[in-house]
């Protein structure tokens, strides 16, 4: 074999891939706290991204002893990309020596690293409890315990992320990309479909490189999620506005979640990795799902859904106190339950014969409504105060539950007990 070939495939063996060196920017898509592990410079930085990108904290770091982006189990290296702490592991737990007192995990491999078929597991950021020097570590990234403490108060588990490169640099402008918005809305857009049950649902991911991520075929995953779809009569997501990092030849957008259906309830943190399809589409090919257990983000969802369901009342009592019979009708569901009445047919039947009689409403008001969570939904209590214009009247005590279906809120159940 001639010289100049065995030299070219020498090459191809030994010459690293391409480094990533991000520049980073104060995109408005990106969170608040960020923390970036500089390989060549050895530094462990931290960033807030509060109009404009700032440098809070630099400290020193080791990682892996050897160079480059971890691809195998064993190779002594410290990985490249966007990656998320996840959980907190200390005390007695930790040999001191290597880790100090404090360890928080990493979620390598993450669904790239899959599909990428990089090896290797247990990449943490911890502490030392002997003298930190320049890369001396398997792969994980280690600091003075002084800073792990300092850390811990800054960061939140399972949504702080960790940019992790052979170095970096930044500058401290506020703008956005086109990519960064592109894939906010494109997040948004795909929990809209999720909730609707649509098929375009299945549109956002690439079936290729989600089957490999995720290690399931992407046809078993369709069908999957479409005996979920027949399974559940509704299904309410909520998602907190997303936040965007760019990673090496990806993209990440990550948020809270709350999942809602008859039966089933969870609030966690989900994130999405992108990347663009052949014909410059952004697409999935990689999700994550880690449960959160602070109660803010329910909070938060009840809270929205509270200002929603409030709406919904005001509107449903306006078209029944102008007797407005289709605008009545469309705030029910076809099966829905009132008192005796079974069917959106016999419910229209009644009112319709009622105000056909000239028994037209004349107020109707509401007191101390209530919204809470239910099995079923969300249910609402609330004092009526009826009267119409023949001098009927009476005071009651209501409960409609509600669910969602698609984009509309309609009413399932209606009873009522007279307070006398």
């Amino acid at each position: 074999m001639p010289a100049y070939f065995l030299l070219i495939i020498l090459l191809l063996i030994v010459s690293p891939a391409s480094a990533w060196n991000p520049h980073l920017i104060g995109d408005t898509y990106a969170p608040e706290t960020l923390l970036v592990v500089d390989k060549k410079n050895q530094n462990f930085l931290i960033f807030s991204n509060k109009s404009p990108l700032n440098q809070e904290h630099s400290w020193q770091c080791t990682t892996g002893q050897a160079h480059g982006d971890k691809a195998v189990e064993g190779d002594l290296k410290t990985p490249e990309g966007v990656y998320f702490l996840e959980r907190r592991i200390s005390g007695e737990n930790l040999p001191f020596d290597l880790y100090g007192e404090l360890a928080f995990t990493l979620n390598y491999p993450n669904p790239i690293d899959r599909i990428n078929q990089k090896t290797g597991h247990s990449i943490w950021i911890h502490g030392r409890g002997k003298e930190v020097v320049p890369y001396d570590t398997e792969g994980c990234v280690a600091m003075e315990m002084k800073h792990m403490l300092s850390l811990e108060t800054m960061i939140d588990l399972g949504k702080t992320p960790v940019i992790i490169t052979e170095s970096f640099s930044w500058e401290p402008v506020e703008a956005s990309s086109d990519n960064s918005r592109k894939i906010a809305e494109q997040t948004i857009q795909w929990a809209h479909d999720w909730k609707n049950k649509s098929e375009r649902y299945f549109e956002h991911y690439d079936p290729v490189l989600y089957s490999k991520s995720s290690g399931q075929s992407f046809d078993g995953f369709r069908a999957h999620k479409a005996r979920l779809f027949d399974q559940y009569l509704w299904m309410d997501i909520y998602i907190e506005n997303p936040k965007v990092l760019k990673g090496p030849e990806y993209w990440v957008s990550y948020f809270g979640q709350v999942f809602n259906a008859p039966g089933f309830y969870s609030v966690g943190i989900k994130r999405l990795y992108w990347k663009t399809n052949e014909s410059g589409e952004f697409r999935i090919v990689g999700e994550e799902w880690l449960t959160y257990p602070k109660d803010y983000l329910q909070q938060k969802y009840l809270g929205i859904r509270e200002t929603e369901l409030r709406q919904f009342i005001r509107q449903w009592r306006q078209a029944w106190l102008t007797a407005d019979i289709r605008g009545y009708k469309s705030f029910y569901h076809q099966d829905a339950v009132q008192n005796q009445f079974i069917g959106i047919k016999n419910i229209v039947e009644y009112k319709k014969d009622i105000w056909d009689r000239g028994l037209l409403p004349e107020a109707i008001d509401f007191e101390d409504i209530k919204i809470l969570s239910h099995d079923h939904g969300f249910r609402v209590d609330f004092i009526q105060s009826y009267s119409n214009v023949k001098g009927y009247s009476d005071y009651s005590l209501k409960t409609l539950v509600l669910a969602p279906f698609g984009d509309d809120w309609l009413i399932t159940s209606e009873t009522w007990s007279e307070i006398r």
